[in-house]
Formats: structure tokens, sequence, C-alpha cells
């Protein structure tokens, strides 16, 4: 019986979308017999939606208590929140609905106010445009990064791929990224008891989750992979040998904390150096972080015949192909690999001694040429293509931008709404009034040709007629026939608060510019000046200070360079200074001793 139920919900979605389609493409033009035909929907149903201005998803049977239409307001409102980053779950869904009847002092129809899970679901069920799914996280400072950014990056890398003529040699085109691998791994579904036979989840054997060690690669567009670059934390040891069984070539360096500096990046450029074409020049694609942007790398980088080239900051979630092809399967494998080793062994260690044998194990475990071919493409840097990325990589930005409400109506819309304003223009304002107000009482009968031709360009602009206010203003024109004010007042989509933003590393995209080079060669230089005229200023503040005494008893501040004649006496035990005057205007000669009255308690 569960079965024939959600089969019989499913076929009512997708019935339901086939019919909503079939009125959009009526309404941009088509005919109803031959969109009837197409979209496979009973003509007559559809014939009756568009002539009555019903919704598609209507039905026999208990209406909805809210209006259709104005869930369809809903709907594009969550299909908005959830492409900004700011989603509703089933249970904030149901607790806008619950404000929005608060407002409208309305209660549900079995007196509840507040939504129930089944009202959700049927919701669901009648916009299949909708689906719960989960989110990936963004940092907040990616949110930023607009279409015109990335489209102002792609022209000046095109531009910059055609100058030095690898354009179409993707052999000479390479990503570099680091990635963490920790020892832990992760949970999966796994065959179990039932939970009758066994309380709790299952449990899995893991290694330290605490530990990771950081590994750089770097790939070619052509799908070459250089020998991995590991970093592990210091100190060094004497006599262990972490190469066994290594991938071939792969290089071990130590840092302090075991993380990617200037230093070891630039050791990464010399390993690379070793391991590439000597058909040069090369372009090394990579992020701004800022143990990549040194004067040092710059340079030995152009000795080299190695051009780097900077992504654009706080994209790498859709420029780097690393981040986009490569890593998600190489973790995957690296966390089969980790399993094994276990089920083999449940007494097996996952240590640095093993680390660089099952990594090599892990890469072997994907096809890393067709996963890099593939990571190039999908991000558009090779072939280039600055159309790969839809506007819903943007749409965080939305959140930040000056406009509010939802988003603009499509160019189509826009030039029903022209016709509209056009035709309704050469009405006299009795008129519009009269046909708005036969349009609001739901009037679906043609009486004369002009408000047939009125009621039909108001639905190709505004779509549907629906519920709205009541129209009391014989000045109301076609734009007061709208959604209730209260799902509007509801609807609405939040605005960042403005704050201040870091300032932006000025660099160029091409760092190993000899111009580039040059230009941060002279910020260096004069970063230094500054900094030695800080110290200078401090040096001279110090030494002013320290020729100033404080009396002990009054506290005051005296220079001793001072024209006045002050006297200062010193205590022989502590060294302190004292006013004569506070001390008792005493008489002392050079050789007798004055103890202060602090030393003498």
């Amino acid at each position: 019986m569960a079965k024939t139920k959600m089969a019989n919900q499913d076929s009512d979605r997708k019935r339901g979308k086939r019919m909503k389609e079939a009125v959009d493409a009526v309404r941009k033009g088509g005919s109803i017999r031959g969109t009837a035909k197409r979209f496979n929907v009973c003509r007559t149903s559809l014939d009756r939606r568009l002539k009555n201005n019903l919704h598609p998803f209507i039905k026999q049977g208990q209406k909805p208590f809210l209006d259709l239409f104005e869930e369809d307001k809903v709907s594009q409102w969550l299909r908005e929140m959830a492409s900004r980053g700011i989603g509703l779950t089933p249970s904030q869904l149901r607790d806008f609905v619950a404000d929005y009847l608060k407002q409208r002092s309305m209660t549900m129809p079995n007196g509840n106010k507040r939504p129930s899970h089944g009202w959700y679901v049927r919701f669901m069920r009648r916009h299949p445009e909708l689906k719960r799914r989960k989110e990936s996280l963004r940092e907040g400072a990616r949110a930023y990064v607009t279409a015109d950014d990335a489209e102002k990056w792609f022209a000046s890398y095109d531009k910059f791929m055609g100058e030095i003529g690898i354009r179409h040699e993707p052999e000479k085109l390479f990503n570099m990224d680091e990635s963490g691998f920790d020892f832990g791994g992760k949970g999966e579904f796994v065959l179990a008891p039932t939970k009758e036979l066994m309380k709790g989840n299952p449990p899995r054997l893991t290694g330290n989750k605490k530990e990771r060690l950081t590994a750089a690669f770097c790939i070619s567009a052509a799908g070459a992979l250089i020998p991995p670059f590991l970093i592990y934390p210091e100190p060094k040891p004497i006599n262990a040998t972490f190469l066994d069984n290594a991938f071939p070539g792969t290089e071990i360096q130590y840092t302090k904390k075991g993380w990617m500096d200037s230093a070891t990046f630039l050791l990464f450029l010399r390993h690379l150096d070793k391991h590439i074409l000597s058909d040069r020049p090369v372009v090394l694609l990579i992020d701004s972080v800022s143990s990549h942007m040194s004067v040092d790398i710059f340079q030995f980088a152009k000795e080299k015949n190695i051009e780097l080239y900077r992504l654009l900051p706080n994209s790498t979630h859709f420029l780097q192909p690393l981040d986009n092809g490569v890593f998600g399967g190489l973790k995957k494998s690296w966390n089969t690999v980790l399993r094994r080793r276990l089920q083999e062994d449940p007494g097996a260690k996952t240590t640095k001694l093993v680390f660089a044998e099952l990594l090599n194990k892990a890469i072997n475990g994907i096809d890393m040429k067709r996963a890099a071919v593939s990571a190039f493409r999908a991000t558009g840097t090779f072939p280039i293509n600055k159309n790969r990325h839809g506007p819903e990589i943007f749409a965080t930005a939305r959140s930040f931008e000056q406009e509010v409400g939802l988003p603009e109506r499509s160019p189509q819309k826009t030039a029903a709404q022209e016709a509209f304003e056009v035709f309704s223009s050469v009405l006299s304002t009795p008129v519009r009034a009269h046909y708005n107000k036969k349009m609001l009482e739901g009037c679906d009968v043609e009486t004369s040709p002009s408000f047939a031709t009125y009621r039909r360009l108001h639905m190709r602009a505004f779509g549907p007629i629906i519920e709205a206010n009541a129209v009391t203003n014989s000045q109301s024109t076609a734009a007061d026939i709208t959604v209730s004010t209260s799902i509007g007042d509801c609807c609405q989509l939040p605005m960042a608060t403005p704050r201040p933003r870091r300032r932006k590393l000025d660099l160029s995209n091409h760092v190993t510019d000899p111009a580039h080079i040059k230009s941060m060669c002279l910020k260096t230089l004069q970063k230094a000046r500054k900094l030695q005229e800080k110290e200078k200023k401090a040096k001279a503040k110090y030494m002013a200070a320290k020729d100033r005494e404080t009396c002990k008893l009054c506290k005051r501040t005296h220079p001793k360079t001072s024209s006045e004649a002050v006297d200062w006496i010193a205590c022989d035990v502590c060294n302190g200074w004292f006013h004569v005057l506070c001390v008792g205007n005493i008489q002392i000669t050079v050789m007798e001793e004055f103890v202060c009255i602090f030393c003498k308690k």
C-alpha cells in the first residue's frame, strides 16, 4: 500500500510539472492543441486553466489554505534564499508560514497556528522545483565574488595565454595546491546488525584523528602528475626513512608547524623545476595565499622561465582545478586505503612512517590523468571558457549588493509589460479602473474585444490574476493587481550589513612579470624604510623618557636638563631620586650617606 501511495505522489508531481510547463509554453505563444500533445497533458484541462486563470497544480478535493499563487511566491523566495547561501530548513519553512498566518490573523483549517509536517509534504508535492538538499559550506569571503570579477579575470587570463603562446599546449599549463590528509578517515554506511540486535551505531577503528599531514600536488592540463611534495612538522628525524614504497620522485620537507611557508614554497618550485619539461615557458596557476607571494619566489620562477599566474582571489571553489576535480576523488581513495589497512590488520597504526606509502596507494586508486583533464575543463581554465560557470555560482554576492527584493523578471516578461503599458496608455482612466475591477472580481467572460486584449496582455505581463487588495481609487492601474501585501512583506531577502572589508592585495595576476617584480621590490624597500623610521622614533622617545626622573614622594616628573634650578637627591640604598624640597630641604654633603624614608622602614 505504501509503495502505491508513493507512486501516486510521484505521478502527481510529474503531472503537475508537465501542466506548469505547458501553461508557460502557451503563454509564450504556443498553441493549446500542439502544446498539450507535446507535454502529454489533457487539452481541455490546459484550456480551462488558461481561460479561468487556474493554477497548473489545482485539482479536485480540498483546497490548500494558502493560495497556490501565494505558494509560488514562497517557492520563488525559497529558491533565491538557497542560491544566496541562506536557505531554510523544513522546520524554518513552517515557522515562516506561521509568522505569515499571524500577520493575517489566520489559523490552519484544524485550528493550529503552525503548519504540520503533513502540510510540508503536500507543499513539496505541489512544487517539484524544490527538493531537500544538503548544503555545501562556503566561506563568507567567497560570497563577494561577482560575475564581473570572473569575467575580468578570464579576459586577462586569455590575453596572457595568447601573449606567451601556450593557449593550445596543455602540457605547459600546471596547477598547484596543498591539502591535508588526516589519519582518522570518515565513517560510511556499512552492513551491520539491526538496532534490535546491536544498540548504537556500529563502530569503526581509526587512526589518530588529530594528526594531519600536508601534501602539495601539481597537475598539468594534459593529465601529468608531478611527484607529491610532502610537508612534515619538525623536528626532522635522524635515522627514520619515510619514503619506502612512495610515489617515485616524492620529496619531504620540514617546517615548524607542518604547513607551507614562503621558504618551503621556494623549495617546491625547485622540486617542480626538476620534473617539468625543458621546453619553456610553462604557466603555474596558484592561489593568493601569503606563502606564495614573495619577491624571492617571483625572481626564482622568472629565472627558471616558470610563469606564475594568480587565480582570482576567493574563487578557488570554482577556478582551482585541483579543488574541483582531483582532491575529492583522492580523499575518497585515501579513506578506502585506510579502511582496507585496518580490515587486514586491526592493530595497524597509521603514522608518518607509512604515510607516503599509503598516499601512493590512494593515488593509484584513481584515474589521475582523466581527473586532471576533466578538472581543467570544468573550471574553464583549459580550454579557456568563461561561460563554464553559471549565474548560480555568483548568487551569494547578491546579498551584498544594493538591490532589495526578488530577482528581476525575465526579458520576455519585461517585453510583455512594455506591450501592456502601450495598450493601457490608449485607454482612459475610468475604463482602466473598470477593467481592473472586473479582473479582481474574477470575471473571465470576455465581454468586449478591448477587455479581452487587456486581460490577455495583463496575463502575459504579470501572470495570472490572483488575490489582491481591493481597488478603491479610480487612479489604480494594473500594477495594483498583485500578490497580497502580507506574503510580500514576509518574502523579503535580507541584505548584509555594510562592514569594512579587508584591503585587497595590490598584486598583478601575472606575478612573474618583470614590471610587477620591480614594483614589489620598491614596495619592499619602502616598507623597510618605514619600519626603520618607526624604530628611530621609538628609540628617540625611549631616550627622552630615560632623561626624566620621577620623585618617589610627589610622583612628579621633571627633566634633568631643565634650566630651572631644581635640587635632587638620590637614596644610596634604592637609587631612587627625590626633590630636596620634598624630603625636608636637608643639607647633605657629597660624602654623607642619604637613606630615604622607604628604605629606613
